[in-house]
């Protein structure tokens, strides 16, 4: 049972900063994946969305998938069970793609008639008891396509919960450039706005690039101890930091350290920046700016 909680941790603990890359973006890539809700409840619909950084606009398309058989359920819990994988693929449209909630319910319906009411020390007992305490942290893959051609692949964690949603994605980024403030909280929710001037750097200049303190929205969340007892687990506020040219102090802040310094290039013109907030856990916001060089 102890051996098993363990594994199971490693599938329900928290997610920390993904996309480790360097900072300055020189090809289409993905920067952040985004699901919403961030914990979902079966027959729930899930909207799942990528920001993606290029040096300049490309046509591109985002593919995803799941496998939402028994024995991919199972070893979300750390457990091995028998099955039949069961992979559902869906498209963004518009950016966005959608994990019907139909898909999601079929797919607990299935797991729950194959682990019934064994007793916790079975494999089927253990995957109940973390579904039904903090429960199911599921994989999706993406697949990046730029021209029809593959340019990334990767996962997103989405979580499975018999409980009402509890967790939520930290607000639209806001973040401020020397003293101008960006913001997407009014608006489009991806797009970082100034609130007054665009914010200007001379070539060269270093600037330093602090985003909002405020971090309320950190939530905490059920989680199991070495013993498999329930804990209360806190978010942490992780801001990684892009551009497509210049050079930061730091690609990726928490506190207390949440600022960073950004140099700009010598070569004048607009330069697109990205923030992407993760709150260690599943949850995920980001959006992007432009600086002006002159």
């Amino acid at each position: 049972m102890r051996r098993a909680l363990l594994i199971a941790l490693l599938f329900a603990g928290c997610e920390g900063p993904d996309f480790a890359p360097s900072s300055i973006v020189r090809a289409p890539r993905v920067i952040a994946a985004v699901a919403t809700p961030a914990e979902s409840t079966p027959g729930q619909d899930v909207r799942l969305s990528t920001i993606v950084a290029s040096p300049a606009p490309v046509e591109h398309a985002v593919e995803w998938e799941i496998d939402l058989g028994v024995p991919a359920l199972a070893a979300a819990a750390g457990q091995t069970l028998e099955g039949a994988p069961r992979v559902v693929q869906f498209e963004a449209v518009d950016g966005v793609a959608r994990l019907p909630g139909e898909e999601t319910r079929a797919a607990m319906d299935a797991l729950s008639a194959a682990i019934d009411d064994a007793p916790l020390g079975t494999p089927e007992g253990v995957v109940r008891y973390v579904y039904e305490t903090v429960g199911l942290t599921l994989l999706t893959r993406f697949t990046l396509r730029v021209n029809g051609e593959i340019a990334m692949e990767g996962f997103k964690r989405i979580a499975l919960s018999p409980a009402p949603s509890r967790l939520t994605n930290p607000p639209p980024p806001r973040f401020r450039v020397g003293e101008a403030w960006l913001s997407a909280r009014s608006g489009d929710p991806t797009v970082c706005a100034p609130e007054g001037d665009v914010p200007r750097v001379a070539p060269g200049e270093t600037v330093t690039l602090s985003p909002e303190p405020d971090e309320d929205w950190l939530e905490t969340f059920p989680a199991l101890d070495l013993e498999g007892q329930v804990i209360t687990g806190r978010e942490d506020a992780y801001y990684s930091w892009f551009s497509t040219a210049g050079d930061f102090g730091f690609e990726t802040t928490r506190p207390p350290g949440r600022d960073t310094e950004w140099t700009a290039p010598m070569e004048p013109g607009e330069v697109p920046f990205w923030l992407v907030v993760r709150d260690g856990h599943l949850g995920t916001s980001a959006c992007l700016g432009m600086i002006r060089v002159e």
